[in-house]
């Protein structure tokens, strides 16, 4: 009788030790699992932050500026989406190896941002044993606009031609007027001739094409064609303007001669201008005006191939670039009223083209740029 209670004696003291260990393991679930949850809250928005201050970037300390309120603009919480994530930091670099510094001055070339967060996460069965009741949860990303080598959704079917193959902006200046559809050319006029380029045509350029870009359409295009590539569907590149169906991809250093198409394209008019009224600033006609706009949306905006015709059956792609449409206010007629099949439609130089972007980019060896999680 005595051993038998012994042994009952026994297995509670052996499940009271059992049990404490038990619900002491289940206490450390617990709070590394919250700490494990945070940790993941804070790596989703340190993701979205990067990714989204990146976006801003456009080589200049306003685009710096732009990143940082980026960043502390995220939505994404902590604590089960209940607390707000504060204090973040924000470093760029113009390398993903560093330096990463805040704020740059000048920014030029300054194209990845890191975000670091940290929360304090309360613990309930650890200070048990540790005696702290909290515990400091970290996390970072950094984002980045990588250089495009080949694009196969977004483009519009025109090109910028250029002869000069200096990246980001293969000798576009900002705001400058240039030809995205070229006039119809006709070497018959009085004057034409490779040092009056601009005689060769029914009417005249956009006022800021270069003398060297005139003269290789002229010399390699001639009458053949006007700019437009891919297709010569009006239907096709009507749907490609606007619903950003780019009709074939596109790599740096490709001939597109194939892909170029003849015709004037006269009825794209009224597209370029549905484009513009699909914009919520249809009133700013400087790039600069535009984008310090915040109410833009970003339709105004045009991603092109830059290209150099290198003779009458090569033309090669050197780059990308967008390109603001323009606009004689709400609605806009501007290229329906402006143009005709003997007119060069014309556009804005914004800058090097980052892909989902509202704006210009910082650009690299090929003027344009998608954003990436590179840490």
């Amino acid at each position: 009788m005595g051993s038998r209670i012994h042994q009952r004696g026994f297995v509670l003291v052996t499940m009271a030790l059992t049990s404490a260990a038990v619900f002491g393991l289940v206490g450390l679930a617990v709070d590394v699992g919250r700490m494990f949850v945070a940790k993941n809250e804070l790596q989703v928005y340190c993701d979205a932050a990067a990714t989204s201050a990146a976006m801003m970037l456009d080589g200049t300390t306003a685009g710096i500026s732009r990143a940082t309120d980026a960043v502390g603009a995220s939505a994404n919480k902590w604590n089960f989406d209940t607390s707000t994530i504060t204090n973040p930091s924000v470093l760029f670099a113009n390398s993903a190896s560093g330096p990463w510094i805040p704020s740059p001055n000048p920014a030029a070339g300054y194209s990845l941002v890191k975000v670091t967060a940290s929360a304090s996460v309360s613990l309930y069965f650890i200070p048990i044993l540790t005696g702290h009741g909290t515990f400091t949860v970290t996390a970072t990303a950094a984002a980045g606009q990588i250089p495009l080598t080949s694009l196969g959704q977004g483009l519009a079917p025109y090109t910028a031609v250029s002869t000069s193959g200096t990246a980001p902006s293969f000798g576009f200046v900002v705001g400058g007027s240039y030809t995205v559809h070229w006039p119809t050319f006709n070497g018959n006029r009085s004057g034409c001739d490779d040092s009056n380029p601009d005689k060769c045509f029914n009417s005249p350029p956009c006022a800021d094409d270069s003398l060297s870009s005139q003269t290789a359409v002229v010399d390699d295009w001639g009458s053949q064609y006007h700019g437009y590539w891919g297709s010569n569907s009006n239907s096709a590149i009507t749907s490609s303007v606007l619903d950003d169906i780019q009709l074939a991809p596109i790599s740096i250093g490709m001939n597109i001669d194939p892909l170029l198409s003849s015709g004037d394209k006269a009825a794209e008019a009224g597209t370029l201008d549905t484009r513009v009224n699909q914009d919520t600033d249809t009133t700013d006609n400087t790039p600069s005006s535009y984008l310090a706009n915040s109410s833009h949306n970003g339709r105004r905006l045009l991603p092109v191939a830059i290209v150099t015709p290198v003779d009458p059956s090569h033309t090669t792609v050197i780059g990308f670039g967008v390109f603001l449409l323009l606009s004689n206010g709400s609605p806009s007629d501007y290229y329906k009223t402006n143009t005709n099949g003997n007119s060069p439609y014309c556009a804005l130089y914004v800058g090097p083209y980052t892909i989902g972007a509202s704006g210009p980019g910082v650009g690299g060896s090929s003027g344009g740029a998608n954003v990436e999680l590179v840490q």
